[in-house]
């Protein structure tokens, strides 16, 4: 039996470990364990602010109101 393997430095602990050509982690066993409480990338996403509607005064609005003040 044949297994395709490469030899890959985990990104959480710095350790050597071979990985399945299959399979796409980029952590070793032991960050895995650690690692699987926390949130997927997909999960922690936020919700987009909403724009700010800010009305801007018409300037012939403001033009008529400085006449007004003369």
């Amino acid at each position: 039996m044949e297994l395709c393997v490469h030899l890959k430095i985990c990104e959480g602990c710095g350790c050597l470990w071979y990985r399945a050509q299959t399979l796409g982690s980029v952590y070793c066993l032991r960050c895995e364990v650690k690692l699987k409480d926390f949130p997927t990338p997909e999960s922690r996403k936020r919700q987009g602010r909403k724009p700010v509607r800010r009305v801007l005064a018409n300037v012939w609005a403001v033009a008529s109101e400085m006449r007004g003040a003369q």
